[in-house]
């Protein structure tokens, strides 16, 4: 069944930061460590933006053959209802290389106030930065949980120093610059209800479950004012 209203509400599995109480460790046992070191590392093939848009658009076949390549390469189950159900966005900027992200709602239930979503960044690619606003529901507040690859999470506080560099195209629009790395089994939880954030992908691109209260689009905002969340899929 396609989740078009709760899909096109946006994707955003966002992120703000608490700089303090952050978890990098792989796992706890020597074991885990040694298992979650072998994926973690493994690079997945990064593309250009040439290799994604095709007279200027950007292509649904092209961009989730990139998406089915990096699944591949963690062996992350790709089965009807993520086929059915998965979006894919460039957020309308042209930069899908460097600004993008897939992922599927798996549950975003209004009445019971939960919500369950994966992330899904190819290598380097960035969430734009947003906030979430209280509407009739609450504000949004979330934790992410890297199950693959690796993400920096930018959000409120001091300014980190030697911090990865962002995309060009959104160097204007980015307000927030406190930064933790999240490596296979980090989780890092979102600092406040409302505050801007925003996760980018590392070179090895990024697998990122999402646990949070119920996602209500209406309270969405971006910092980019050019930033519009359509579909590529058809999905929504």
């Amino acid at each position: 069944m396609k989740r078009r209203d709760a899909l096109k509400m946006t994707a955003l599995g966002s992120v703000g930061v608490v700089a303090a109480s952050v978890s990098n460790s792989c796992a706890s046992t020597a074991v885990k460590e040694k298992e979650c070191e072998k994926t973690c590392t493994k690079m997945v093939k990064r593309y250009t933006n040439d290799d994604y848009y095709v007279n200027g658009q950007l292509s649904a076949d092209k961009a989730l053959q990139a998406y089915k390549e990096m699944f591949a390469h963690y062996n992350y189950p790709l089965d009807e209802f993520l086929l059915t159900n998965m979006f894919i966005t460039d957020f309308g900027l042209g930069d899908f290389e460097n600004v993008g992200m897939a992922g599927v709602f798996w549950y975003n239930d209004a009445k019971h106030g939960y919500f369950a979503h994966e992330i899904f960044l190819l290598p380097g690619q960035m969430i734009v930065e947003h906030q979430h606003l209280e509407t009739e529901h609450p504000a949004k507040m979330e934790s992410w949980h890297v199950r693959q690859g690796s993400i920096f999470t930018f959000g409120e506080g001091d300014e980190t120093p030697n911090n990865p560099p962002t995309p060009v195209s959104q160097k204007e629009f980015i307000t927030v610059n406190n930064v933790v790395e999240l490596k296979c089994n980090g989780i890092n939880t979102l600092n406040r209800a409302e505050a801007p954030h925003f996760m980018m992908a590392g070179a090895e691109g990024a697998i990122v479950s999402e646990y949070a209260n119920y996602h209500d689009g209406n309270g969405l905002r971006f910092t980019n004012p050019s930033v519009s969340f359509t579909d590529i899929l058809g999905n929504v």
